[in-house]
Parts: C-alpha cells; structure tokens; sequence
C-alpha cells in the first residue's frame, strides 16, 4: 500500500509540472492531508477498542462449535483495521486446513550450519500460516460493536485451548501500525466418548477373581448395604465371583446363575489411578493427544464397566491445582460427571506437577488395595515407584508404547489398544 501511494503522489507532481498546476496542488495536498488524517482518527480509536473471545464451556467430541468474537469500541469514530490471529490447539481441527506445518526445530545451534537453520527456522516461524493460526483483519464502522462468529471443530478430549493474538491496529492506508496490548485466551472442555467394555475382558475377569480372593481372605462377618436387608438386590454372575455369593435357591428360579449385590466384597480393594504425566519424549502434539485420549477413555470405560456390575472403584488422578484427588464411584451417572471435572486438569509436564509423588499417599499406606495404574509416562523410574507398591498391581499402557515400559515385579502390563481393547502383554484380549 505505502508503495502504491508514493507512486500516486508522485502521478500528482508530474500533473501539477505539466498539465495543470492547480489541480495538482490540490491532489498533493489531498494526498498528503488524507494519510494525517488517518492516522489522528487511528490514534483516537486506539485506546478505545474492546475484544472479548466467547466459547462455550463444553462440548463433545468431533462437533463443530463457534468461536465468537466481540469487537467493541467507546467512541463514534469508525475503527480501521485491526489485524490479530485466532490460534487454536490440537484438540480442534486444523483452523487453516490448507497451510503446510512448521518443521521441526533445529536440534544443532551451536555449528555456524546449526546457527544459520536456526535462524531461517525463525523467520519461518514468524512468516509462515501454520495450521493452527487463522489471520483475521476485522473494522468497525460507526456501530459501537459487533460479533464475529469462528466455527471451530472439535476433535480431541481435554481442555481446548483458543486464543487471539498477536493484534494491531492500523491506519485505513496501512502505512502505520500500532501493537495493541490486548490478548483473549479461553478454555473449551471437550468431554470424552466413554466406550462401552466387555465384561467377558480378560482385565475385568482377573480384577473379579482378584476381589474375590481378597473378600474370602477376609473377616467372614457380613458387610451388608446401606438397607442392612441382605439379599434383596441381585445380578447376573461374572466369571470371578466368589461362589458364596450366589443366590442358589433364584439362580435355579432363572435359570441361570445371580449373585447377590449386598453380600461382603472387598469393594474399596479397588483403586484406579490416572497418571496425568506427559510423555517426556519429543512427540507431535496430535499424536500426543490422540495417546493420551486412548488411554483416558478407556480408563473411564472400565471404571464404568465396574460400576455397572456393582465394583465401586476408588479413582485418583492429580487436578487443576497439580494435587492428588480421589472419589469413590458408585454408579455410572457418578462416573460421567466426574469425568468432565478430571479433565479440568489434564495430562501435563512433570515441570507442572511439580514433585508429585507417582502413588496418592492415602493408597501407598493401604495393604490391601487392588491397583490399576493407568499412564503413558515411560521410563524405569515408573516401574521403579510402582514396584515399593505392596499390593497387586495392574500396569496400562497405550499399546503403542508397550516396548519403552518396564513391568513392575509385583504386577502384569496391559495394553490398552486405539479400539478400547485391553490386552495382556504377551496375551489376547
């Protein structure tokens, strides 16, 4: 634009020299009044604009959502031209579907090659469109606000990351540009797809017959429900179910084999943990995230999977605030409202974890506890931990992953698969 209307300055003196002075005059005074203008009108404006990024607090997976933004101003005066970048994580689909992915960062900075891709790896970086980066040029007239509506889709659970950056302000002949300190960043929860597990999975029916062995080890007493009236809620048997608690005298009504619900078990045996650790290795955010979601669905699945055949499981997993938390779940409805607040937090660095212990201290003082630990976190300092770990301990890993794992001594390593499936390392599912 600044090239174009030095030419045209330059049209207007050679029509004022030989054609006709007076007009002349009048266009290069006109030229040269409109660009002072312009920008006395976007020094006004400048520190009177507003810009609000909007999203919804939730959504599900593989939906397409907006992202609204509102650009308001204090003043009559029009707005010119404000220029900023919407930015939106991995977990939504790429915003610039057509732009090509930045290369990944010179390992060597120290040779003069190293140096010298380093730095045009820089101006790269600062040039080129990237997926994840939508260019925006928004102007307002005489209108004190209006909204502008991004359709976002999203695509992996967790917490979606949306952001405008990167905004200035220029002059209606964009010669001029002002930084403007402004900057909108919010958060999209994106609830998971809980897949639906088999209870004929081998992981559920070595957890069963674990439990069981537990309950029959234990005190004989009865624990009865909250009722204190045993034997009035029943359910199919599983295989793994301790036959003392078979209804025989229903089972033979039914035809087929019922177990009473309110009969002693070792339920609070039963402790899941979700290890929100991040991969340490150098990994591509997508495939970062498409890991981190197969195991996190899966764990919600089998959680869920226990709640339905009456196992209440005590879950852990490291909130927002980078502490261990722990709920006991009842019952599936339980279970997927829990599983929207455990994502407030998500898988993260270990820098932002701090020095989190890898087990909830309440579960490293507990004997009797029946573990499953859920990570993606590879490395032998893992199994190192797990193994001080006294009781039986179940080890699930994305099935990608399997070979960087080192299995405890005291446990067996599972393979939690893209299709949900658990496998046993060395097994079938």
């Amino acid at each position: 634009m600044t090239a174009g209307y030095l030419c045209a300055i330059g049209i207007a003196v050679i029509f004022m020299l030989y054609m006709d002075g007076a007009i002349g005059v009048m266009m290069l005074a006109f030229l040269f009044l409109m660009p002072i203008l312009s920008f006395i009108m976007t020094q006004l404006v400048r520190k009177k604009i507003r810009v609000t990024l909007k999203l919804p607090d939730s959504a599900a997976k593989q939906r397409q959502q907006t992202a609204v933004i509102v650009l308001e101003k204090d003043t009559v005066l029009p707005l010119p031209f404000l220029r900023m970048t919407l930015r939106a994580d991995a977990h939504f689909a790429p915003v610039s579907p057509n732009a090509h992915a930045l290369p990944q960062r010179p390992a060597d900075t120290n040779s003069l090659s190293g140096r010298r891709a380093y730095a045009k790896w820089r101006r790269q970086k600062k040039l080129q469109l990237t997926p994840d980066v939508l260019p925006l040029c928004l102007s307002l007239g005489t209108a004190r606000a209006a909204e502008y509506r991004i359709p976002l889709t999203t695509r992996y659970c967790g917490a979606g990351e949306v952001s405008l950056e990167n905004m200035r302000l220029s002059d209606y002949f964009a010669m001029v540009r002002f930084k403007v300190p402004l900057q909108c960043r919010e958060t999209l929860l994106i609830t998971p797809d809980i897949p639906e597990l088999k209870a004929n999975a081998n992981l559920f029916r070595s957890v069963s017959t674990a439990v069981a062995a537990a309950d029959e080890e234990s005190e004989s007493t009865p624990l009865h429900s909250a009722s204190a009236m045993p034997g009035y809620e029943h359910r199919d048997y599983i295989p793994g179910d301790s036959l003392k608690r078979i209804n025989w005298k229903l089972s033979a009504k039914r035809r087929h084999l019922m177990v009473r619900q309110d009969e002693p078990v070792a339920l609070a045996r039963l402790s899941v943990v979700l290890d929100f650790r991040r991969d340490s290795r150098a990994l591509p955010m997508e495939q970062r995230l498409k890991t981190e979601e197969q195991l996190i669905e899966t764990a919600l699945g089998f959680l869920m999977l226990c709640a339905k055949y009456s196992y209440p499981c005590k879950l852990s997993y490291a909130d927002v605030n980078g502490q261990w938390s722990s709920i006991s779940l009842d019952s599936p409805d339980q279970l997927a409202v829990e599983a929207v607040t455990l994502l407030r937090g998500g898988c993260r660095s270990e820098e932002a974890l701090g020095n989190l212990p890898l087990i909830p201290p309440e579960l490293a003082q507990e004997g009797g506890s029946l573990l499953l630990y859920f990570t993606t976190h590879t490395g032998a300092d893992t199994a190192a931990a797990l193994e001080r770990f006294p009781s039986l301990l179940y080890l699930l890993v994305p099935e990608q992953d399997a070979d960087s794992f080192s299995v405890p001594k005291n446990g067996s390593l599972w393979l939690v698969t893209p299709e949900h499936d658990l496998i046993q390392a060395g097994g079938e599912a």
